[in-house]
């Protein structure tokens, strides 16, 4: 478990320090796009960079948040409870989020797909978007991992362990 344990936090990390980078590349662009708007032209397609940087970034956060605890939870209620019955409802709570987000990866493989075989680009600089689904997907897959990593932590709590 420990070992389980670890493996996430690692990749969870990884994947939200290139979400960082991400942020700070997308600072870049649109601050040098500003400059170069008033000097000379702007920069061409700074909206389809910006547009998918933001969402891939998002995605990439997503599992080492998730590993901090960094999403709304309602903890006042939760501490109130026996240790037992937190357990039980987080387990709960853990497969009804791991079948939530099993599906929203799945759907977006689906859709990646589809923009393949359709040939969907951005408009401006007619990038093909289905890289960017499979790679949200695949982040969806990272929260997964987390989530089963939680799910087994209040399946100990709820057995008394």
């Amino acid at each position: 478990m420990e070992t389980f344990e670890r493996f996430v936090k690692r990749i969870s990390r990884f994947f939200d320090y290139v979400a960082r980078f991400g942020v700070l590349a997308m600072m870049i662009l649109v601050v040098a796009n500003v400059i170069l708007r008033i000097v000379w032209k702007s920069i061409v397609g700074t909206y389809d960079y910006v547009c998918i940087i933001g969402a891939v970034l998002v995605a990439l956060a997503l599992a080492y948040c998730g590993y901090k605890k960094g999403h709304i939870e309602i903890e006042i209620l939760m501490s109130q409870l026996p240790e037992r019955i937190q357990g039980i409802i987080g387990s709960i709570v853990n497969l009804l989020s791991l079948g939530f987000f099993s599906i929203v990866a799945w759907q977006l493989v689906l859709l990646g797909n589809e923009m393949r075989q359709k040939g969907e680009t951005t408009m401006t600089l007619y990038l093909p978007f289905h890289p960017y689904l499979y790679l949200i997907a695949f982040c969806c897959g990272l929260l997964m991992l987390v989530i089963l990593l939680q799910f087994f932590k209040s399946v100990g709590k709820a057995m008394g362990k």
